[in-house]
């Protein structure tokens, strides 16, 4: 299948809209050379060229002021100046996606304004540590999960980020807590979602996180003031809530920036706790409560909806579709050892494995493409904690749409279910 055997990554998606706007263009160039006088199909064809050349014409002005947005983002001087550097950044994405709709592109952008920000926030970190006369930072690796990791990043992520240094330090401490007050200045993370620790301590972690799962969060002490000079009092490594959010740290996890030996020595311990234990029964009894996640689509294929709250009567497209999606072909790959981190890329991967069949693998790249537009529409909404929709408003082909999308999610819980657990 080309759409996806014929293309690399990331790729699949932007090959796929290529290829429906080619199909649509032939269509219609079709009829009108078998309906219309030369004449006519001679003005069809400027007037599209004519709508071409303006499409062209909005990504270049698109990409020259992401341009000059990032060239003075890179001089800039303070968290404030990127506050709003970034509210302009992410309105021009926002423009974007509601002309085109490319999930991909949104993506892509906002990862790149991520990855930005984030290298702002630690230079200035360092910058505050040097003018307290604390010294720069010792040496540490930053990774992260979540959408960020599997190159998903939209609008309001939150992702899981992931502080390691080789031994106890009291500079690395003084470091992390510079770090943490401007992320929380920038809207990145909050304390909550910064876990930190030495080497040993993150091999601890990695091996404890099929066995403690739904492990809470301990309460932090990590942005108390620290006068310049005083020695901060040694800091325990930081738990993640949830059963599901400890798997994911593990197996949506990339470097982002500091020492690549030690990050590399992170993302290898990651692997080989997860090669051991996605086949024994903590790692099973996981994949079968996430390949039993409930999805929008209930009994005699009603509507799950909202029954109390502001989106009473609504369906939440991201809970109970992208999510499960996200999830359940993460189990699945890591049940058959695939190491790759993004939701398209593990369709590709089980498609060559044989996990998936042609027909369910296409099903599924629509319906991951369908729930992430709608989760990205609830964003430029304003909504916050979901992708909710009211099916009253749905068209006819939007139903019809949306219905494919959570069919293909419940196909494919199924087929993870037979693989994973058993026939049913």
């Amino acid at each position: 299948m080309p759409m996806l055997l014929g293309t690399k990554g990331k790729e699949i998606l932007q090959w796929r809209s290529s290829a429906a706007l080619a199909q649509a263009l032939k269509a219609k160039l079709a009829l009108k050379w078998e309906y219309s006088s030369a004449a006519q199909a001679h003005a069809f064809l400027e007037g599209f060229l004519a709508e071409l050349q303006g499409e062209l014409e909005y990504e270049e002005q698109l990409s020259a002021e992401i341009a000059e947005l990032e060239r003075i983002l890179a001089t800039a001087t303070a968290p404030g100046e990127l506050l709003l550097l970034k509210t302009r950044y992410l309105e021009l994405i926002s423009a974007h996606f509601s002309r085109r709709k490319s999930v991909l592109a949104l993506c892509g952008l906002c990862g790149q304004l991520h990855d930005q920000l984030l290298g702002k926030a630690l230079a200035f970190a360092a910058e505050r540590m040097l003018q307290l006369g604390q010294g720069g930072p010792p040496p540490y690796a930053l990774l992260v999960s979540g959408d960020r990791g599997r190159g998903e990043q939209t609008l309001s992520s939150k992702n899981r980020y992931f502080f390691l240094h080789e031994e106890p330090s009291p500079r690395f401490i003084l470091f992390l807590r510079q770090v943490a007050a401007v992320l929380q200045e920038l809207g990145l993370a909050g304390e909550e979602m910064l876990w930190h620790g030495s080497v040993s301590e993150w091999r601890s972690f990695a091996g404890d996180t099929f066995r403690q799962a739904g492990t809470g969060l301990p309460p932090g002490q990590l942005l108390a003031p620290v006068t310049p000079f005083a020695i901060p009092p040694r800091s325990a490594a930081l738990e993640l809530p949830g059963w599901h959010g400890r798997l994911e740290a593990l197996a949506d996890l990339v470097e982002l920036a500091g020492e690549a030996a030690l990050a590399e020595q992170a993302l290898q311990d990651a692997g080989r706790v997860l090669k051991q234990e996605c086949q024994r029964p903590p790692f099973l009894q996981l994949a079968r409560r996430v390949i039993d996640l409930p999805i929008a689509l209930g009994l005699f294929g009603r509507w799950r909806l909202q029954r109390t709250g502001e989106h009473q009567g609504e369906i939440d497209l991201e809970q109970f579709g992208l999510t499960p999606l996200v999830m359940t072909l993460r189990v699945l790959a890591l049940h058959l050892g695939l190491p790759a981190a993004g939701t398209a890329e593990r369709i590709r991967q089980l498609l060559e494995r044989g996990a998936l069949d042609v027909e369910l693998a296409g099903r599924v790249l629509k319906a991951f493409q369908c729930l992430m537009q709608q989760k990205i529409l609830g964003e430029i909404r304003g909504e916050e904690g979901g992708a909710f929709c009211n099916p009253e408003g749905f068209s006819e082909a939007e139903e019809a749409s949306v219905k494919a999308a959570v069919e293909a999610v419940l196909s494919l819980q199924k087929i993870a279910y037979q693989r994973m657990v058993g026939q049913g």
